[in-house]
């Protein structure tokens, strides 16, 4: 066990150092293009309309792994899960975590010769998706945050409007008055309008950030109103309504799906724990399944055969609305 430390420390050590070692380089490749009266510029990193050194702080710190980054398009959608999970990551921190974290565990697997390697495979593979998964998971926790929120900041907003208040100063008490996530939202879509945007615009820019139907609802209500006219008020009063007559309504579906999910859990773990009480009852006839190449490759097969049947029954047993 020591030793294994030691050589997770001396890995983790040699991958900073080599990171150091590349900003080191491309920092003293500026210092040289400075010193030369001209500009270190790499083709395909200039977009236009668009200030590069902006983008590369927003990739990363790293000038090397922002301009690799830059060149995969699926860099702006994990950008913007980052900003709807309301992270203050960088696409470069993440991106360098988990390449750190794949390498760290395919090269500790690789010593452990007993594991085969059809469960070195997942095993790696979800210890990348690590930070990704965490980033989906706070990103719909603050989702569903907002979702409960939104009814009640509705009904505030209707009592506002109904007691005389324009749009803007009623936006600006829900800012003030309503718990985070949604005081965070209505204050920067407060902001932009106080900055000359449209309300239109600070409206689908709210719905660009906050991407649920309730939203959607909301912003197409205060859009058609703003056009042809009509009390909100009755329209964000109804909505409201509508708002939470939805939310039980997922509430007895998810009660109800709740049985299958449960049974699922049961069957997953259920395989493993008679595989322990084996292990333990019965060392000798279950050893011959570790020492075999055979039984090895057996035991993986069970393995990832239980993990894809977890998310078979997951994917059965959800029920979207």
């Amino acid at each position: 066990m020591q030793g294994l430390l030691i050589f997770v420390l001396m890995f983790g050590g040699a991958f900073l150092t080599a990171l150091l070692a590349a900003s080191f380089y491309w920092a003293s490749l500026h210092v040289r293009a400075r010193q030369a009266g001209t500009e270190l510029v790499l083709e395909g990193t200039e977009q236009a309309g668009q200030s590069a050194v902006l983008r590369d702080e927003d990739l990363s710190t790293i000038r090397v792994w922002a301009v690799l980054l830059e060149r995969f398009s699926h860099v702006e959608v994990l950008r913007r899960m980052i900003d709807e999970a309301n992270l203050k990551w960088s696409v470069g921190r993440v991106t360098l975590t988990m390449l750190f974290i794949g390498t760290a565990i395919s090269t500790i697997l690789w010593q452990v010769e007993v594991i085969p390697l059809l469960i070195c495979v997942p095993i790696v593979a979800l210890a990348v998706s690590a930070p990704y998964l965490y980033i989906r998971r706070m990103r719909r926790k603050r989702f569903s945050a907002f979702a409960s929120q939104f009814p009640e900041a509705l009904d505030s907003l209707t009592r506002a409007l109904k007691s005389g208040y324009p749009l803007g100063p009623a936006m600006e008490m829900l800012a003030m008055e309503q718990p985070e996530p949604l005081a965070s939202e209505m204050r920067r879509t407060r902001e932009e309008w106080n900055l000359g945007v449209s309300w239109d615009h600070a409206l689908d820019s709210l719905a660009e950030r906050i991407p649920l139907p309730e939203v959607y609802m909301f912003v197409a209500a205060v859009k058609l109103q703003n056009k042809v006219g009509g009390r909100l008020n009755d329209v964000l009063a109804r909505l409201s309504e509508t708002m939470r007559d939805n939310a039980s309504l997922e509430s007895e579906v998810r009660a109800i799906a709740a049985h299958s999910k449960i049974t699922g859990m049961v069957l997953t773990v259920l395989p493993w724990i008679i595989g322990i009480m084996m292990f333990v009852m019965s060392p000798e006839y279950m050893g011959i399944m570790l020492r075999r190449s055979e039984g090895r490759t057996m035991l993986g097969c069970v393995v990832l055969g239980n993990i894809v049947a977890h998310f078979v029954i997951r994917r059965v047993a959800q029920v979207k609305m």
